[in-house]
């Protein structure tokens, strides 16, 4: 019986990390309704003053529960701060190679590639700030061809991110260099952070 309720008050302890809230945009930009997955921290309801990191998510249908996990893990045990993520559902109509295109020549975005990358600046973020209490610092991550894509946001005047997780990233050409020429250009700290597996 003791073991029972061990596992019942620990469960119930753990419950405010795996709490997932539904939310959507009708983007104009993009002429669609975007959906969103969204974990706030455990601390969120009672420190009402209390502003707290973004973590967004490119391929949020799949990368969400992997980050959700790892980021609870490392806040509990002090590692990690508490942060709000926010997952962007691209995998309904396979919405993340449309979202994601560019001219392979400059790496630029180019058609609808050009529209997400303003609704992500001009309409995503903006919802965010005014619906969630963000601080000024902002993490992106994305998967293969939404990592390559990610990229991209190094290269507005203030970028809307300070820290970047790029997952066997699907590079435009000679982006490699590219990358690590911008990021010699910030006089303010930025970090960048790229995973790869033989075969990517």
């Amino acid at each position: 019986m003791k073991k029972f309720i061990l596992l019942f008050l620990m469960t119930i302890s753990f419950s405010g990390f795996g709490q997932k809230l539904k939310d959507s945009i009708l983007s104009k930009k993009l002429d669609a309704y975007r959906h969103l997955t969204i974990s706030l921290p455990p601390s969120y309801d009672r420190e009402i003053k209390k502003v707290y990191p973004l973590l967004f998510l490119l391929d949020g249908d799949y990368l969400f529960d992997p980050f959700q996990g790892a980021i609870s893990y490392g806040n509990y045990w002090d590692d990690l701060p508490e942060v709000i993520i926010v997952g962007l559902a691209q995998n309904r109509e396979n919405e993340r190679d449309s979202d994601c295109t560019f001219d392979e020549s400059t790496g630029l975005p180019e058609g609808k590639g050009e529209s997400f990358f303003e609704f992500i600046g001009g309409e995503l973020m903006p919802f965010l700030q005014n619906k969630y209490r963000i601080s000024p610092f902002k993490i992106i991550a994305g998967h293969d061809v939404t990592a390559g894509y990610m990229n991209l946001f190094l290269y507005k005047d203030n970028p809307l991110f300070n820290a970047y997780i790029s997952l066997s990233p699907e590079l435009a050409t000679e982006m490699e260099v590219r990358v690590a020429e911008r990021l010699g250009t910030f006089k303010q700290n930025m970090f960048y952070y790229q995973s790869s597996a033989d075969g990517d």
